[in-house]
């Protein structure tokens, strides 16, 4: 299994809109548009739909992706294992409830995940194209929301496994992540004395590459380490908003069309 390193870098963006961090090799590349947005915008999901400071940060993105992703889908999530399938989707908007993955053939459906310390997972089979989006943290991790995601993104494209490419996204690393030993038991399966860090991204990659998923990349951006840039929970102490991550095929490529 290979896991290179690959990081986000600052989309382009207008000065009135949301500042994210975008994969550009998945754009060159595969003609996907993978990114998040960094800590200047909250996408908190405290309502249906959001409601103050989150509700124009869905407005002002929304405008941006509005020619290429008429439609984004987004869920409650409850660090599960549920993964949706979506077809075509009418509603501009749509949260759906106790969701932690999605995956999608569509054109012009742009999956997303709230997070501010839990691993956003991208998912593509770029030959078929299909994309999914995870969202991982120790708890679904531990109940298997990689597994599910494997899984759904295989029911829909039937791709062999080398085809699928999946990127473990920002989030808190392994030095900045202490947990206590029922953790390491659930996660890891391994008796630990007292408290110990856990690399959440190291762990999934480790998942996915059971499951003959090969072609990994991760991020080497901390919600920690650079919280000048990225919400984080544990760094703020519970008090962090939460960012977006997003991925999805443009009605129009990105590869051969200007922003």
């Amino acid at each position: 299994m290979t896991v290179a390193e690959l990081r986000e870098s600052p989309g382009e963006t207008a000065a009135s809109s949301v500042e994210r961090f975008e994969l550009e090799t998945w754009r060159t590349r595969y003609g996907i548009v993978a990114g998040i947005t960094s800590r200047t915008a909250d996408f908190t999901l405290n309502g249906a739909p959001p409601t103050g400071t989150a509700a124009a940060s869905w407005e002002a993105l929304g405008h941006e992706f509005a020619r290429d992703f008429p439609a984004v889908v987004v869920g409650y999530q409850s660090h599960g294992t549920a993964v949706l399938t979506h077809q075509a989707v009418s509603s501009p908007w749509t949260a759906w409830p106790d969701v932690d993955g999605h995956v999608t053939g569509e054109r012009g459906l742009l999956l997303a995940v709230t997070v501010a310390d839990c691993v956003p997972v991208y998912l593509a089979v770029p030959d078929r194209p299909v994309v999914g989006l995870l969202h991982a943290g120790w708890r679904g991790l531990a109940a298997g929301i990689i597994e599910a995601g494997v899984a759904a993104i295989r029911m829909l494209s039937e791709p062999s496994s080398d085809a699928i490419v999946s990127h473990c996204g920002i989030a808190i690393c392994g030095d900045c992540y202490e947990v206590g030993p029922e953790v390491v038991l659930q996660v890891k399966g391994e008796r630990a004395t007292g408290p110990s860090r856990l690399d959440l991204r190291e762990q999934i990659l480790a998942r996915l590459g059971r499951l003959g998923v090969a072609d990994t990349t991760s991020s080497p951006w901390c919600t920690v380490h650079d919280g000048s840039r990225f919400h984080s929970h544990r760094g703020s102490h519970g008090r962090a908003g939460r960012m977006l991550a997003y991925v999805g095929m443009p009605s129009l490529d990105p590869a051969s069309t200007s922003r």
